[in-house]
């Protein structure tokens, strides 16, 4: 049973995920660098997250795509068609067959289904400033999905019953690439480097490139893998350099033309191709490209805002004396710009959304963001109670603030 005493806070974000070990520590001495294994010694720690009821209720009530599960038996897929209906969905009673065989279930992307998955999600979209999707794996006892394999991407491993064994091999590749993505043809695993059993409650955490397996023990296993899709160094390098590219016409001329022919002049090739490095080094824009992805990724964070609808049609009952709260894990920016008229203004950049508010809001917008909660006429700068209760009704609607 969950120690209430000991976790009396639902585990919903990285900091209570991996404690007693901090954020800062994990990003100092693990991340991208050696697996983890925190061990919490409270089999319900992560029930509050994900249980087998969840999962016996996502398959037996609720219409499942084909494409949204997947069957595997120790390293072979099974047939979407020994799983599936003629309408193109999941039929649960074979799967229900299947995973009595010896068949792990996967559900992909199940925090689409399960809000409370899709928190924790964005609370480490905060933290890592990545997307992130997680894969819930169930596996009969003594059976195994996957066989030894690498990821190519960073993963947060949490065990929310049973058990696994898992397995930790040399490995071959660091960091790889998505381009470098595991192929087992040919592939043998290197002398394994450490063995640990998850048991339900504890976590392990698996930077891409290392070489793993894992394998139920005599209980049936469910664990929520977290997958970390982070943009690498590489990325910014290339987006940054096309940037360059529209602006300077000596990275868009040709390379010479019979350069895959014998006796092309490479000298003179790699010559112009070093001096086009050497320009790139110095015209570069970084702080451009890296204000560019943090864009597009707030871009493309769609809102999870429980609530919602109600929050806003009784958005007019905000008043002076209202308490208000900043909506959980918000990613966004402030920044002062000049209008098309001449006149300042404060744009809050959100949900792929910019909005503009008068420069003269700004104190109180700032305050307003910069606490978990406030009451409306307690904000700094120059607006009065009414005044607040004014921009608290336009962020409730935007889907910034919620009403407490």
């Amino acid at each position: 049973m969950m120690k209430d005493v000991e976790n009396p806070v639902p585990v919903t974000d990285l900091a209570r995920a991996i404690a007693p070990v901090s954020v800062e520590n994990f990003f100092t001495e693990y991340f991208e660098k050696k697996h983890l294994v925190v061990r919490h010694d409270d089999p319900g720690y992560f029930n509050a997250l994900l249980d087998v009821a969840d999962i016996d209720q996502v398959l037996t009530q609720t219409i499942i795509p084909v494409e949204d599960l997947s069957m595997v038996n120790n390293g072979t897929a099974i047939p979407p068609e020994d799983i599936s209906q003629d309408s193109g969905n999941i039929d649960p009673v074979l799967v229900s067959q299947m995973f009595a065989e010896g068949g792990t279930i996967i559900l992909p992307q199940l925090q689409r289904r399960l809000p409370k998955l899709a928190a924790f999600c964005r609370a480490l979209e905060t933290v890592f400033s990545c997307d992130v999707q997680t894969n819930i794996y169930l596996t009969p006892d003594n059976a195994r999905g996957f066989r030894t394999h690498y990821d190519s991407h960073d993963v947060v491993v949490l065990q929310t019953h049973g058990s696994k064994t898992w397995n930790i091999y040399e490995s071959p590749l660091s960091l790889p690439l998505r381009s470098q993505a595991f192929t087992p043809d040919g592939f043998v695993p290197g002398k394994v480097i450490d063995t640990f059993t998850l048991h339900a409650g504890d976590m392990c955490y698996v930077p891409r490139g290392v070489v793993h397996d894992a394998i139920a023990t005599d209980e049936m296993s469910l664990h929520i893998t977290t997958g970390l899709l982070g943009p690498r160094w590489v990325d910014l390098l290339v987006e940054g350099l096309m940037k360059l590219a529209q602006q300077d016409p000596a990275f868009r001329a040709s390379v010479p033309p019979g350069f895959a022919f014998e006796g092309f002049d490479m000298a003179a090739a790699a010559e112009t191709f070093g001096a086009l490095m050497q320009r790139a080094a110095g015209a570069m824009d970084a702080r451009g490209t890296l204000d560019d992805f943090a864009h597009e990724y707030r871009g493309r964070r769609l809102p999870v805002v429980p609530g919602q609808f109600l929050q806003s049609v009784t958005a007019d009952q905000i008043a002076e004396g209202a308490t208000l709260a900043r909506r959980d894990d918000l990613i966004h920016t402030l920044e002062r710009r000049v209008d098309d008229t001449g006149a300042e203004e404060i744009v809050l950049s959100v949900y792929g959304n910019e909005i503009a508010f008068p420069a003269h809001v700004e104190a109180g917008l700032r305050d307003a963001l910069g606490q978990p909660s406030f009451v409306v006429g307690t904000l700094k700068g120059d607006l009065d109670g009414p005044g607040q209760a004014v921009l608290a009704r336009r962020l409730v609607r935007e889907g910034v603030l919620r009403r407490v």
